[in-house]
């Protein structure tokens, strides 16, 4: 892997103009799609007295309908869609013991998630789906999954980090993103470990897109003093790449605390929204709706809660990857 930063004395124009909306809902893990006109969000939740396992929906963003839930003990759902066909990745759970990372100090971390496979789920109605495990990999965890479609394949980021036993010297400090390809978007093959990003930092939660030559994409990177924000990277190759002049691409503020406008919270859901520690802009991922590009991330602590939160960058997609190299 080969990383370039910038030249000395390097001119740069303006960063890109983002504006923040404000907050959605409670959670995280979402990929917005076009799906047969509609705007639809794949979304992951967490056990619910009414659900009590982890699961995955797909919500209309536009009128608020939810469909039926799948995908049980799935996490970290994303999407793409292929010729009117909706298709969702997510990861199965490492094993079935009980996520205690959000505990006391001092108690034993142990989180149940990150398995060794990557499962897809495809759908014409959003409500009939069929599932295939699509990447099977015992030698290391895997978590967030982003798909994007390139000059002539199917491309596919995975957060990847080490499995205990196994030494693979590309997964670096925290989490490093891998790489599969696609012809078809039904059988996908793992890329060797050398096309990896990057093992030198915290590295997690991808979001890749394609345009013009480039793969461009997001991660959230791990600042001084437990903070974090997505920072952007662009690749021909995924062995040498290239870091954005504007990052981080965003950063976390007040303007994450409020609602956005015509969303109600509970008291209880606007009071964490307004006094809980906020740190965090991460999980970014985003789409281009008539010559907008809408950008969705979360904030919070990283641990305690989140909520899913809203920007848009007046242009289109291509405009606003390429920006941040300018």
């Amino acid at each position: 892997m080969k990383e370039h930063l910038y030249d000395l004395y390097q001119k740069t124009g303006p960063a890109p103009v983002i504006k923040k909306l404000g907050a959605l809902k409670m959670g995280m893990e979402q990929t917005p799609v076009i799906f047969k006109g509609e705007k639809v969000m794949a979304e992951s939740h967490g056990p619910t007295k009414e659900i009590p396992y982890q699961n995955i929906s797909v919500r209309n963003i536009t009128t608020g309908q939810e469909y039926p839930h799948f995908g049980k003990d799935h996490h970290f759902a994303s999407a793409f869609v292929k010729d009117d066909v909706l298709y969702v990745f997510a990861t199965t759970q490492r094993d079935n013991k009980p996520m205690t990372m959000y505990v006391e100090e001092g108690a034993e971390w142990h989180d149940p998630r990150g398995g060794h496979e990557v499962k897809m789920f495809k759908t014409t109605d959003c409500i009939n789906w069929e599932e295939k495990v699509i990447i099977h990999a015992p030698d290391r965890r895997m978590w967030n999954t982003s798909v994007c479609k390139g000059e002539d394949k199917y491309v596919m980021a995975i957060e990847v980090s080490s499995e205990e036993g196994f030494n693979i010297p590309e997964i670096g400090i925290g989490f490093t993103s891998f790489f599969a390809v696609s012809e078809d978007m039904e059988n996908w093959q793992m890329l060797p470990d050398k096309y990896s990003y990057t093992n030198t930092r915290y590295n997690a939660c991808p979001a890749l897109r394609y345009s013009k030559g480039y793969y461009y994409m997001i991660c959230l990177e791990a600042l001084p003093c437990q903070r974090y924000a997505p920072y952007i990277y662009r690749t021909k190759d995924f062995e040498n790449w290239e870091v954005g002049f504007h990052n981080p691409m965003m950063m976390w503020g007040d303007e994450d605390r409020i609602p956005k406008e015509g969303v109600v919270f509970t008291d209880e859901e606007m009071d964490l929204l307004r006094t809980g520690l906020n740190i965090n802009c991460s999980d970014i991922d985003l789409f281009e709706y008539e010559n907008k590009v809408h950008i969705y991330y979360s904030n919070g602590d990283q641990m305690h809660y989140s909520f899913l939160c809203e920007a848009v960058y007046d242009g289109t997609m291509d405009e606003f990857l390429e920006h941040f190299f300018k």
